[in-house]
């Protein structure tokens, strides 16, 4: 395909939909984005297929959003603690695009919980 200025580009969309897409207004264009966005991660498996617990870590509970995972779990903490396991904490975890188009788990700490938690089946 070719762009207005004469440069061909990558893109495997029909012209038709690009025709269509460089008509759109900003506001138009990020609710196309929020779309696609929407859409990538309907076909994705969820997040919570993709946590693994690391060694001395027990996860507790995960619970799929809109936008990120909630997971509640205990991790240990350095040799000779008398009060391992520590936590339960809770997470936001999401998944996240490098530039090389790759995809890592990115985990955002938000805190201690208290209270009940139902361990993950």
């Amino acid at each position: 395909m070719i762009d207005e200025s004469g440069a061909q580009d990558d893109w495997s969309l029909p012209d038709e939909l690009v025709t269509e897409l460089n008509e759109l207004q900003e506001h138009e264009l990020r609710e196309v984005v929020h779309l696609a966005q929407r859409r990538i991660r309907e076909l994705q498996a969820p997040v919570s297929d993709k946590i693994e617990a690391a060694p001395g870590e027990e996860i507790l509970s995960t619970e799929e959003r809109a936008e990120y995972t909630e997971v509640i779990k205990s991790e240990p903490c350095g040799e000779g603690c008398s009060e391992c396991p520590h936590g339960p904490y809770l997470y936001h975890v999401y998944e996240e695009v490098r530039p090389d188009g790759r995809t890592s788990l990115h985990w955002v700490f938000l805190g201690r919980v208290f209270g009940r938690i139902d361990r993950r089946e």
